[in-house]
């Protein structure tokens, strides 16, 4: 279990190394997720600005949130975590790919991956503009009637 690295993203509860015997643990919270709202000790570090000295101080990190919207900050492939994931998995790559596969990952995985990032939101924004204006619609057909 030494050589195994866990990260979380916005979960449910903190994993942390004097718990499970892995090499890293790392809980990403963004500071605007609703979930923080069921995980004490998450909320205990963000409000005591990691004065605690139970060891968690290097294992959770808070990001500031990209959209402002406790919904979307919750999600994985939204702006604010997917920062956050892009970076571990540069740094999973630096450290354990040989440099063929660095340059196969640049090569076939980079454009994709740039793809991950645009499409979330733009299918976000659409799904938000489409419900707008379907309730624009329904208002005016209820004033008509």
């Amino acid at each position: 279990c030494k050589r195994i690295e866990i990260i979380s993203f916005g979960g449910a509860a903190t994993i942390c190394t004097s718990e499970f015997p892995f090499a890293r643990c790392i809980n990403y919270y963004s500071v605007n997720d609703p979930i923080l709202n069921v995980v004490p000790s998450a909320v205990k570090a963000l409000k005591s600005g990691f004065s605690f000295g139970d060891g968690m101080q290097q294992e959770i990190i808070f990001l500031a949130s990209r959209t402002g919207d406790p919904a979307t900050d919750h999600g994985l492939l939204n702006p604010t975590y997917l920062e956050a994931l892009v970076w571990e998995g540069q740094r999973y790559q630096s450290l354990f790919l040989s440099p063929l596969g660095q340059m196969a990952g640049a090569a076939f995985v980079g454009p994709l991956s740039s793809t991950v990032t645009w499409f979330p939101n733009f299918a976000y924004e659409m799904t938000r503009r489409a419900f707008i204006a379907m309730v624009r619609i329904f208002t005016l057909l209820w004033e008509l009637v």
